[in-house]
């Protein structure tokens, strides 16, 4: 049912749950039925829609004693919250985790462990997220599982481990031959920000942009196009590609509002922000320049809010570039240094190296 078209899923999944009520089937199945429907709503962009059938479907599992299925409720739930409320996903996935373990369903523990890693990059805490994808491959035996090991790809090269993240994509040989969307979109997210790391913008924008590709497939909200939309318009903006901003900045104003992932909706402010920095000109007072931080400390706001540490830092950094060459030095360097401390506890080099540079630029312009 998950690969009919949206169609035949949203008729066969209401369906199967209407039958399974009248039928008075049992909370196993009736549960499996709630989550089957949820499966479809998630897919088609209804979050809160799935996440109330994945609550019913995980409460019906626990009242009928099915560890696997209360734990794959669970995991599918998480998914449903990681774009709004990271925070309850990460530990809702956590307890899917500890369900899934209790019963040996390995398949549905890596996913589960996906969902809790995504929503520990979302909060910031890289060490545990690390710690989390790399304990299973001795406790749970699932060394060679490509989707953790993509996961661990994905964070090497987020650190700028360049080596270590090409050594890891080179054993997804599963995931790079498969047809799947999501799996296609994974590889390319990867590579995209490996390539952004590796100070390679061209590719960084083309792999970013395979993976936005597959939006008709995944959703706008999928977890890698939320973080494949913002490599892709850095990226751009720093090849000074306006036509490729400006299709960017269209795919997003397209989606209907609340399809879009609070962090996209904070990452198109910061966008629009450097736009209106390019567009201005290097007096503060000017009605352009004052139009150009308005716009960068209402993003800024929303950043950290709504968005991630990590995506907080670069637009810290893009405020401080703009101000750098304007009279106003002491914000520059608060920026700066404020950046600095995130990229500190992320471990994240990239940001480091490019917050350091940045200090070097702003003490050559103090008088």
């Amino acid at each position: 049912m998950i690969y009919a078209s949206p169609a035949d899923a949203d008729r066969l999944s209401a369906e199967a749950l209407t039958l399974g009520q009248q039928l008075g089937v049992t909370d196993h199945e009736l549960s499996e039925l709630f989550r089957t429907r949820g499966t479809y709503l998630l897919r088609t962009n209804r979050r809160p829609e799935a996440a109330s059938y994945y609550r019913e479907s995980a409460r019906l599992a626990e009242q009928a004693g099915d560890s696997m299925r209360l734990g794959r409720a669970l995991l599918n739930l998480a998914d449903a919250l990681l774009p709004t409320d990271p925070r309850t996903a990460a530990e809702t996935a956590r307890t899917a985790a500890g369900q899934l373990r209790r019963v040996g369903d390995r398949g549905a523990l890596a996913v589960a462990l996906i969902n809790l890693a995504e929503a520990l990059l979302m909060l910031g805490d890289w060490a545990t997220a690390d710690a989390e994808l790399t304990r299973p491959a001795d406790s749970d035996a699932l060394a060679d599982n490509e989707i953790l090991v993509s996961e661990r790809c994905l964070l090497a090269a987020l650190r700028g481990d360049t080596a270590a993240a090409e050594t890891m994509l080179a054993t997804l040989t599963y995931l790079r031959a498969s047809e799947d969307p999501q799996d296609k979109a994974t590889i390319s997210e990867i590579e995209g920000f490996i390539a952004a790391a590796r100070r390679q913008p061209h590719v960084a924008l083309r792999q970013a942009r395979a993976t936005l590709a597959h939006v008709d497939a995944l959703g706008i909200s999928h977890e890698c196009l939320r973080w494949a939309w913002p490599l892709a318009a850095r990226a751009a903006h720093d090849l000074r590609d306006t036509a490729a901003v400006g299709e960017l900045l269209a795919l997003l104003d397209s989606s209907p509002p609340g399809y879009l992932a609070p962090m996209l909706q904070a990452e198109r402010d910061l966008t629009r922000a450097r736009l209106a920095a390019s567009d201005g000109d290097s007096n503060s007072n000017s009605d352009s320049g004052r139009a150009a931080i308005g716009a960068f400390t209402a993003a800024l706001d929303r950043l950290r809010e709504q968005s991630t540490p990590y995506h907080l830092t670069h637009g810290l950094l893009d405020y401080a570039a703009y101000l750098t060459p304007l009279d106003d030095t002491e914000a520059a360097a608060a920026a700066i240094e404020e950046a600095r401390d995130i990229a500190r506890l992320l471990r994240c080099q990239p940001l480091l190296d490019r917050a350091t540079e940045m200090t070097l630029a702003e003490l050559r312009v103090t008088p």
